[in-house]
C-alpha cells in the first residue's frame, strides 16, 4: 500500500556512503571504527564517499583534505597548526570541502565539542547552511541526537533555532528523527516549546507525532504526549498517528496513543480504516490486542461501557472476596463429599473466582496493564488468613489453651494486633513518591545542570516525570511517579516498598512471622487435646492421631495446613530482608549486582561528547558506589516495563560444566535441560513473588565462590551501622531512643553511615561514604 511508507527524511536524494568516524575510546586516533559505529551523511548531502578536498588556488587539496579530517576526529592540533589567526597565513575557519560543508559540520556530526568550541573561537560560523538540503550544523547535531553539540550551539553561539532545512524540517522534527528521547526532552523544555508548536507539520502535513509513531519509537510518543501533543491531526494523506503507529506495530506506541484517547474510527484520504491497515502490515494481531487491553472490542473498536462497579467499588470487592472464598475452599476439603464433588466444589467456585476477576473487577480498576499482581488481591487472601486465624484463636483455640499456655495467647493477641496495624500502615503508606516537575524554569534548569555535569541522559533524568532522578530510585508506570530507595513491590501488601514504609513493612514480616509461628504451636496444641477422643471415623490418608483431630475441628486442621505452606514463603521473604538490609542494600539493588546490568551509551542515551568520553568514564568509575549501577538501567527506570520482578542470573554450574573438557561440555548438555526448566520455574511470577529467585542467587554465589558483595559494595558500612541506618531515624541532634526506632520519614529522610540524608535529593554519595 503506497500510502503507508512515508518518505525517510532526507536532504539529499542520494545514497550516500557513510562518514569516517573516529574511535570514541580513542578521541585523537585518526583510524577510523567500524561501519556499524560510524555515523552516516544520508538525509544531509549526496556525496558517495569521504569527500575530496575542495580544489583552490591558494589552498592545496592534501592539506585541506587534512584539515576537514582533523576537524572530522577532533584533532585540534592540525587544526591550530593550519588555521589559528597568529600563523603567518592562516587558512580561513571557514573553509570548505567540495560540498560546501563547512569545518563546524563535520565538527558537529562527529560530535566533537573541543574542535567545534576552537573553530567558533577562530571566527568560525556556526549557523551556515550547508549540503544538498542546506542544512546548519545544529540541524545535524539534533539530527543524531547530539544533546551536547546542539547546546552548545544554541546557548554559545546563538545558532538559529527557527530554521528549517529545504525539506521543511525543523530542530524538534529532527530531534524526533534522531530516535534519541533525550534529544526531544531537551528541545521541548529548554527552547520553551508550547502545545501549539509541537503540532507544527512538514510540508507533508505530518507533526512530530505522526514521525515518532511512524518510528516505533515509544518513548518519544509518551515525552510528546505529555507535552500536549495533539493525537488526530490528519497528514495530507488522511493518515494520523494511530495510523503511521498501525505501519510500525510497535504494541507500545498504539497503546500510549488509544490511552491519549486517539480517535480510531477515523479512516485515511483512500477510506482505510485502522482495521485495513493492520491487515494489510500483517499487525491485525497486536491491533487485537492492543483494543483488547486498552478495554476495547477487538472487532469494532469501541470502548466497553459494561463496567458494573465503579473503581473504587471493584478494589474493595476484590480486597474482600478472599474473606469468603478462603473459609468456602477450605470448607469443600472437611465435608463429607465424595472425592468427585469435592473436585467439582472447588472448580466451580475458582471458575466463579476467575470470570469475576477478569471480566467484571479488574476492568473495572482501569489499570494502564491489567495484572492480577497490581491488584490488592494478594493482599486480601493475607488478611483474610489473618482473620480467620484471629477467629478461630479468639473462638476455638483460646478457650481451650489459655489454662496451660497463657503467655503464649497474649504473645499471639499482641502481635496479632502489631501485624495488622503494620499491614494496613504499609499498604496505605506514601512509600516515599518523589513530585513530579511541572515548573518549565525548574527542569530546564536541571537539564543544564545534568549537562553541566555530563550526566544528562536517561539513567540521571526521568522523562515522565522531569526530575533529576535520585540514586537507588525508580521510576513506577503505575503511580506515574519515581519512589525514593525503592526495595520492591509486594503484592501483599499491594503497594511499593521505598524509603517511607520500607521499616514499616519490615516489622510488618517480623511481627507477621512471629505471630503465625505461635498461632501453629497453639493450634497444635488445640488439635492434640483430641487425638484419644472417642471421637472419629474412616481416614485414609492421615495418622489416628491426626485424623482424629482433623475430625473434631477440620477448618482449624485445614487453616493449619494453609498457614503452614504460608510460613515457608514468609520466611524465605524475611530472611532475604534480614540478608539485604545486613549488607546495606534494598532488593533492587542487591537484584542488580547480580544481574550485571552495565549500561551503555546507546541503552541510556547518553551523548557526552566523543572527545570527552574517556574522561567522563574514568569519573565514573571513580565515584562508583558498587558494582551496582545506582540509578538503575534503561529498562527498569524512567522508560521500564513496570515490571519489579527480578531477572535470574544464569546458573552457575552449568557455565562451569561448559568449560574445559569435553566430558564437561557433554555433562552441560546432559543436565541443560533440567537446569534450563529449573530456571524458568524460579523466574516464574509465583516464584519471584515469594522470593524464591533470589535465594537461587544466593546459592548461585555459594556455589560459584563468587567475591563477597560488600568488598564491591562501598554502602556496606558493617553489621551494626547497616541496622541502626535501617531501624533509627535520627535527625540532627538525636540519639539512639525509642523515638527515633519508631519514627517515620516525613518525605525522603533517611540514614547513612550514621549520618542524616535526603534520599529525594541524593544525586551523588556525600564524602563521607
Amino acid at each position: 500500500m503506497a500510502e503507508t511508507s512515508p518518505e525517510p527524511l532526507s536532504l539529499s536524494t542520494d545514497n550516500q556512503a557513510p562518514l569516517v568516524d573516529p574511535n570514541p575510546e580513542n578521541p585523537n586516533t585518526d583510524s577510523p571504527t567500524s561501519p556499524s559505529t560510524q555515523h552516516s551523511l544520508q538525509s544531509f548531502t549526496s556525496i558517495d564517499a569521504i569527500p575530496e578536498p575542495k580544489t583552490s588556488a591558494s589552498i592545496d587539496s592534501s592539506i585541506l583534505q587534512e584539515i576537514v579530517s582533523a576537524s572530522q576526529h577532533g584533532n585540534i592540533t592540525v587544526l591550530r597548526h593550519y588555521l589559528d589567526p597568529s600563523n603567518t597565513s592562516p587558512i580561513s575557519a571557514n573553509i570548505t570541502d567540495s560540498n560546501g560543508i563547512t569545518l563546524v559540520h563535520w565538527a558537529a556530526l562527529n560530535n566533537r565539542l573541543e574542535a567545534l568550541k576552537y573553530l567558533v573561537s577562530i571566527g568560525a560560523d556556526a549557523d551556515i547552511p550547508a549540503g544538498d538540503m542546506g542544512a546548519t550544523p545544529l540541524l545535524w547535531a539534533v539530527r543524531y541526537g547530539l544533546v551536547y553539540i546542539a547546546d552548545y550551539l544554541i546557548r554559545e553561539t546563538n545558532a538559529d533555532v527557527h530554521i528549517k532545512d529545504k525539506n521543511g524540517i525543523g530542530i524538534l522534527m529532527a530531534a524526533v528523527f534522531s530516535s534519541n528521547v533525550m534529544m526531544v526532552v531537551y528541545i521541548l523544555w529548554t527552547l520553551s516549546y508550547k502545545p501549539q508548536d509541537i503540532d507544527i507539520t512538514d510540508p507533508s502535513g505530518r507533526t512530530s507525532l505522526h514521525w515518532a509513531a511512524y518510528q516505533g519509537d515509544f518513548l518519544t510518543v509518551d515525552v510528546l504526549l505529555l507535552a500536549g501533543a495533539k493525537v488526530d491531526i490528519q497528514d495530507s494523506e488522511g493518515f494520523t498517528p494511530l495510523h503511521w503507529g498501525l505501519v510500525n506495530g510497535s504494541k507500545a506506541v498504539l497503546t500510549s496513543l488509544i490511552n491519549a484517547k486517539s480517535d480510531i474510527t477515523l479512516k485515511t484520504g483512500n477510506e482505510k480504516t485502522c482495521w485495513d491497515i493492520a491487515a494489510d502490515m500483517k499487525n491485525s494481531s497486536t491491533w487485537a490486542t492492543v483494543l483488547k487491553e486498552t478495554g476495547r472490542d477487538p472487532v469494532i473498536g469501541m470502548k466497553n461501557e459494561k463496567k458494573v462497579l465503579g473503581k473504587e467499588w471493584a478494589h474493595f470487592l476484590i480486597f474482600i472476596m478472599p474473606y469468603f472464598i478462603l473459609p468456602l475452599t477450605l470448607d469443600i476439603f472437611t465435608s463429607d463429599h465424595s472425592v468427585i464433588m469435592k473436585v467439582a466444589e472447588f472448580i466451580t467456585i475458582l471458575i466463579v473466582h476467575q470470570v469475576s476477576l477478569k471480566l467484571v473487577l479488574v476492568p473495572s480498576l482501569e489499570l494502564s496493564k491489567p495484572s492480577l499482581l497490581k491488584t490488592p488481591l494478594f493482599a486480601g487472601y493475607f488478611s483474610a488468613t489473618a482473620y480467620w486465624c484471629i477467629v478461630t484463636w479468639l473462638f476455638k483455640v483460646l478457650p481451650n489453651t489459655y489454662a496451660n499456655n497463657p503467655f503464649e495467647n497474649i504473645v499471639f493477641f499482641f502481635g496479632a494486633f502489631l501485624t495488622m496495624l503494620t499491614f494496613f500502615k504499609a499498604m496505605n503508606m506514601d512509600p516515599g513518591f518523589i513530585p513530579q516537575e511541572t515548573d518549565p524554569g525548574t527542569i530546564s534548569q536541571t537539564i543544564f545542570q545534568l549537562l553541566k555535569e555530563r550526566k544528562f541522559d536517561s539513567l540521571n533524568y526521568c522523562i515522565y516525570t522531569n526530575i533529576r532522578k535520585p540514586l537507588f530510585s525508580k521510576y513506577s508506570k503505575d503511580k506515574k511517579l519515581n519512589v525514593a530507595r525503592f526495595d520492591h513491590y509486594c503484592p501483599w501488601v499491594n503497594n511499593d516498598i521505598g524509603i517511607r514504609n520500607h521499616k514499616v513493612f519490615f516489622f510488618f514480616v517480623l511481627f507477621l512471622e512471629l505471630t503465625l509461628t505461635v498461632w501453629l504451636n497453639l493450634a497444635l496444641k488445640f488439635l492434640s487435646l483430641f487425638e484419644t477422643s472417642s471421637y472419629a471415623s474412616a481416614c485414609n490418608y492421615l495418622p489416628n492421631s491426626l485424623c482424629q483431630a482433623f475430625n473434631h475441628s477440620p477448618f482449624v486442621f485445614n487453616l493449619l495446613i494453609w498457614c503452614s505452606f504460608q510460613l515457608m514463603w514468609l520466611s524465605l521473604l524475611f530472611f532475604l530482608q534480614i540478608i539485604q538490609i545486613s549488607k546495606g542494600l534494598t532488593a533492587y539493588e542487591f537484584s542488580k549486582v547480580h544481574n550485571h546490568n552495565h549500561s551503555t551509551p546507546e541503552t541510556s542515551f547518553s551523548s557526552v561528547p566523543a572527545d570527552e568520553f574517556n574522561k567522563v568514564k574514568d569519573q565514573e568509575r571513580q565515584q562508583d558506589t558498587s558494582t551496582i549501577g545506582l540509578n538503575g538501567h534503561v529498562d527498569d527506570n524512567a522508560i521500564d516495563s513496570g515490571d519489579e520482578n527480578l531477572a535470574i542470573p544464569q546458573c552457575a554450574c552449568l557455565s562451569s560444566l561448559s568449560r574445559g573438557t569435553s566430558s564437561g561440555i557433554f555433562a552441560s548438555r546432559f543436565i541443560a535441560l533440567p537446569i534450563t526448566l529449573a530456571s524458568r520455574i524460579m523466574s516464574s511470577k509465583f516464584c519471584k513473588m515469594v522470593g524464591l529467585e533470589q535465594v537461587m542467587v544466593l546459592t548461585t554465589d555459594l556455589v560459584n565462590h563468587e567475591k563477597d558483595i560488600s568488598q564491591q559494595n562501598k554502602l556496606d558500612f558493617g553489621l551494626k551501622t547497616n541496622w541502626l541506618d535501617f531501624l533509627f531515624l535520627r535527625r540532627t541532634g538525636d540519639e539512639y531512643s525509642f523515638r527515633t526506632l519508631t519514627a517515620l520519614p516525613i518525605n525522603g529522610e533517611g540514614n547513612l553511615n550514621g549520618r542524616l540524608v535526603d534520599y529525594y535529593t541524593l544525586f551523588t554519595l556525600p564524602e563521607f561514604v
